[in-house]
């Protein structure tokens, strides 16, 4: 397996060796270590020259349908622009982030259609977000071009993930399988920082307010010829509040980032970009300790280490453009409470993609990875790895007015039944400023390590090693309309999942997991505008109806009804003024004292940021969060964070 594995003062390669001697597999690793070290290392520095090559277009226009935008999700080695895609995106740009300031990637993101937020408690505590219905680990989650689930549970936790060093965020909804293999049933979410730049710019920030929150930023990228070395660090803490809800001690968060990247080094006809980055974060919580559904005035506290590596490559060689990565992330969690865990995640990848253009209107790729998982647990020390082989096929033909696309993939796992996935899609642009856009595709998600080994032997919670992967098949159907300074779309899906994976709880207070015997079943309808009333007034919004439901019973924790709307106004040349209100309709939940289902009462949170520029260099702000002071929950039984405000200053030079 080609990975990079991380022990504080180097990044190694480490690659299987199948057969021979210990002497003669580590020769062989040596000879592949040196041979991809001279091919390996660009899809995320291609992704931010993407960025670079269009924030300036971005930057004079905000309004995200207005403008053409390249889309690197879509296409794994590549880019396509919007009016090439079959399936809906939201691209939420530099101007629209740097506008709403909000302090989490969750907030930004739920502006983005079909996209629930579930989190439990304030700010830093454990954030699961479910896409078109789908669950919290069925939508994959890439920063700066790796992967970031947790190899654990499948899922990312966006407790922690601030968004002052985002500069794009890309949500590509509907089965995506084909491209990416599992965790992609519901879509993928593509996450840019500043860390791949090439461009010298420096930023740093500094931000207090409520709860006694304290955030220092900085990001700097320094030119090396062609080449930039970007270093990006971030810090945080909170008090936080009692999330039980009882008047007790406060449940706080602290954070800690860094990145650095080595980006666009050419040689010998190769462009060479390395990154790397740690974060290190504390939350403290509240627990259910004696299961009646309601949390205590407990003092637990998690401690989750995450770091992440990748190189890669980009030349060209007998008429294909090829792309050569190799990824890591390690997931660490150690959980100190009346039930203390501990436990590590890692997944390493490979890949090798090769693209070619036929006629300027016909693309061509074709992707082989290998991916190994592994689950370390202090306690049971046996967990076994698993190993995914994936091969991709992947063909787009691009005219003037009509676009079609068709994938197909092949996973080989060493644990789970090979899987096939598909997907084909059309759309075509008509004279008069509208486009229509449709897709079909399947997509498998295998189990976790989790559902397969449980937490550790003492726990309550007990995998299941027969588990069958899930799979899905669904559709989409979009239209989209420009009128000028008014963009709109209208998107209807329907996803249906077999072998559904849920959690059986016990009396006794014990549980397990289990496949379902009958579908789950997820449609909607998706409506967005985008509208600049002036120069100076932009408008955006969108609405979501949702209907999920297995075996004709409601899901939990998908509300029917979401809404987002943001009104931005640059008042003068230094001034500007956003407004925000997203709301959550009504949504079930589990009170797992009873283990009967309750209804969560709907909610708006209503937020502004003023921003005023000093200088060219220097902006200060004053940003409102949930200004109604709404009480509300997003998880049963978690009390809800009050109105907060919060100052900056930001320096961009």
């Amino acid at each position: 397996m080609v990975g990079l594995s991380n022990d504080d003062t180097l990044l190694t390669v480490t690659l299987p060796c199948l057969g021979g001697t210990k002497m003669e597999c580590d020769m062989k690793r040596l000879l592949l270590g040196v041979a991809l070290s001279a091919v390996a290392a660009n899809s995320f520095a291609q992704t931010q020259a993407d960025y670079e090559e269009t924030a300036d277009v971005e930057t004079e226009n905000s309004a995200n349908f207005n403008s053409n935008e390249i889309i690197v999700t879509a296409d794994r080695i590549g880019y396509s622009t919007r009016d090439e895609l079959t399936a809906p995106v939201t691209i939420l740009t530099e101007v629209e982030i740097r506008n709403r300031n909000q302090a989490y990637v969750t907030d930004l993101l739920r502006t983005v259609p079909s996209l629930a937020v579930s989190q439990s408690g304030g700010g830093g505590s454990l954030t699961n977000l479910r896409l078109r219905g789908s669950e919290a680990n069925h939508t994959l989650i890439l920063i700066d071009g790796v992967e970031v689930n947790n190899p654990t549970d499948g899922a990312f936790d966006f407790g922690g993930l601030r968004s002052d060093d985002v500069v794009k965020i890309e949500v590509l909804r509907g089965e995506q399988s084909a491209l990416y293999g599992s965790d992609a049933v519901g879509g993928v979410i593509n996450i840019i920082t500043r860390s791949g730049s090439n461009q010298e710019r420096f930023r740093a920030s500094l931000e207090a307010g409520s709860r006694e929150t304290l955030e220092g930023q900085f990001s700097g990228v320094v030119p090396l010829g062609n080449a930039a070395l970007s270093l990006n660090g971030n810090a945080f803490t909170t008090e936080g509040y009692d999330v039980s809800g009882l008047g007790g001690e406060k449940d706080g968060a602290d954070s800690r980032r860094l990145s650095v990247g080595l980006n666009q080094v050419k040689l010998a006809g190769i462009t060479f970009s390395a990154n790397g980055a740690i974060n290190l974060r504390h939350t403290d919580f509240d627990g259910d300790t004696d299961f009646d559904g309601f949390l205590n005035n407990t003092d637990s506290e998690t401690d989750v280490k995450t770091t992440t590596a990748r190189i890669d490559a980009r030349f060209d060689f007998a008429g294909f453009d090829h792309l050569v990565q190799s990824n890591m992330v390690e997931t660490e969690t150690d959980t100190k409470s009346d039930f203390p865990t501990l436990s590590t995640g890692t997944r390493q990848n490979a890949s090798w993609a090769a693209k070619r253009s036929f006629s300027g209107r016909h693309d061509l790729t074709l992707l082989g990875e290998v991916e190994r998982e592994e689950y370390e647990l202090a306690s049971d020390p046996d967990v076994p790895d698993i190993y995914n082989y994936g091969l991709v096929a992947d063909y787009s033909y691009k005219g003037e007015a009509l676009t079609l696309t068709g994938s197909v993939r092949q996973d080989i796992n060493d644990v789970f039944a090979d899987a096939t996935t598909w997907r084909v899609g059309a759309g075509y642009n008509f004279s008069w400023d509208g486009r229509v856009r449709g897709s079909v595709g399947t997509g498998v998600k295998n189990p976790t390590l989790v559902e397969l080994f449980g937490f550790f032997p003492a726990s309550r919670f007990t995998g299941n090693p027969d588990l069958k992967p899930e799979n899905s098949l669904g559709y989409s159907i979009g239209y989209e309309q420009d009128l000028g300074d008014l963009t709109l779309s209208a998107d209807y899906f329907r996803s249906e999942l077999e072998d559904e994976i849920t959690t059986v709880f016990n009396p006794d207070f014990t549980s397990t997991v289990i496949n379902l015997s009958t579908d789950s079943t997820r449609e909607g309808i998706e409506l967005a505008a985008q509208w600049d009333i002036a120069d100076t007034v932009y408008l955006s919004g969108s609405a979501s109806f949702l209907d999920s439901d297995q075996d004709g019973i409601k899901e939990i924790r998908r509300p029917e009804f979401l809404a987002s709307a943001t009104a931005t106004w640059d008042a003068t040349d230094k001034v500007s003024l956003t407004v925000n209100a997203d709301h959550t309709g009504s949504q079930l939940d589990t009170n797992f004292g009873t283990f009967s289902t309750v209804e969560l009462d709907s909610y708006t949170l209503i937020g502004a940021n003023v921003r005023y520029a000093v200088s060219d260099i220097v902006s200060v702000y004053l940003r409102g969060t949930n200004l109604a002071d709404e009480d509300y929950q997003e998880v049963f039984g978690y009390a809800s964070e009050g109105r907060g405000v919060f100052a900056g200053v930001r320096a961009d030079f």
